[in-house]
């Protein structure tokens, strides 16, 4: 069943989708066979990403949503919390941004509560996203620069170097071009 859900997982990073779903659909039932839960919310989780690469939202939300829902029945905190963080991925998609920003908020807290700061830097990053995408530039410029320095914090250089290019798009929204070139030539100098 892993091998099926890893080639799976190979097939959707070519972007065989039609393949990826195939094959963690059967992971899924040989998961489901044997009884192992994790397996089971973890090909639900993967089925969702497919789903959503395919613009499938509601297959992926409901997916992800049960996925959530599984990791947290017996204790898998983080895994709920990435499940969290992808559903506000989706809505964030779909310019749905009530509940994106509700699911990554809900995710942030999550990842505080078990202290992971890669978690909490993305979902920093992706309210950054959020912000941006509804011209909320100022919100937006201080997601960017918390999640960039959350990032710097364990290392994550090129994560860093997103944040800045994230920051200089949103100042160059904003007319401040100088900012943005700051912004620019440190993500420059980082990549």
């Amino acid at each position: 069943a892993n091998s099926m859900s890893w080639l799976g997982d190979i097939y959707y990073m070519q972007d065989r989708y039609k393949e990826a779903s195939e094959m963690i659909s059967e992971a899924q039932q040989l998961f489901q066979k044997i009884e192992n839960k994790l397996g089971v919310a973890e090909c639900l989780q993967r089925l969702g990403n497919v789903h959503s690469m395919q613009g499938r939202y509601d297959e992926a939300i409901g997916m992800i949503s049960d996925a959530q829902k599984q990791f947290g029945s017996f204790g898998n905190q983080l895994r709920a919390a990435d499940s969290l963080w992808s559903l506000g991925e989706i809505y964030r998609q779909q310019k749905k941004y009530d509940e994106a920003t509700e699911m990554t908020l809900e995710a942030q807290k999550q990842y505080e509560e078990i202290r992971s700061k890669e978690g909490v830097a993305q979902c920093l990053r992706t309210l950054g996203e959020i912000y941006d995408d509804q011209a909320q530039y100022d919100e937006a410029a201080d997601m960017f620069s918390k999640a960039q320095i959350q990032y710097q914090s364990i290392g994550r250089i090129v994560d860093v170097a997103w944040c800045y290019q994230h920051l200089g798009i949103t100042h160059r929204s904003q007319g401040q071009y100088e900012k943005a070139n700051e912004a620019f030539t440190e993500a420059l100098e980082l990549f």
